[in-house]
């Protein structure tokens, strides 16, 4: 194969990787930003011990992402990227569909975009974090108190989902 030809696979490649990627991410990526947006950079600010460790929990590396999923690769669990949701990202999945927030529709409806988001993370907040104990906090309540809303259990439906379908590429 000639030059031109490898670089040509290797360009094709490198696309769809980022390609998947883009598309792997940007479904999330405004539900995140709204949410520090609501949450997290209300506090920056704060003196209150409890509001400053929500925001350095919201803020670093470990927090970011696992607000609404499951890190599985410490529970021995590898290859599942962000499939798999907690308790705070399931509830707010009864009031967002990720398919209904397109790059198009946010750049053409950032305001309603962003009111919708914000309207399930109230619907959401209002919730159990578990709703098998009428006695726990709502996950307002948990956000109130400094802690973040996830309680990094997988949901067992997007385990079971997530592993068929890494199973299925091997």
């Amino acid at each position: 194969m000639s030059k031109i030809g490898i670089g040509f696979l290797y360009g094709t490649v490198a696309l769809v990787c980022l390609l998947a990627a883009e598309r792997q991410a940007v479904a999330t990526a405004p539900f995140s930003k709204e949410f520090v947006k609501v949450y997290v950079d209300p506090v920056k600010e704060a003196t209150e011990d409890h509001k400053q460790a929500f925001y350095l929990a919201a803020k670093a590396k470990t927090g970011k992402c696992w607000i609404c999923h499951v890190n599985m690769t410490p529970l021995g669990e590898k290859k599942l990227k962000k499939k798999v949701r907690n308790n705070y990202g399931k509830a707010l999945s009864e009031f967002l569909d990720k398919e209904n927030f397109s790059s198009k529709r946010r750049k053409a409806e950032p305001e309603k975009v962003s009111a919708e988001i914000r309207d399930a993370f109230k619907k959401a907040g209002a919730m159990k974090s578990d709703p098998q104990n009428p006695d726990s906090p709502t996950f307002d309540e948990l956000i109130t108190s400094g802690k973040l809303p996830g309680n990094n259990v997988p949901n067992p439906e997007d385990l079971k989902k997530a592993i068929a379908e890494r199973d299925s590429k091997k």
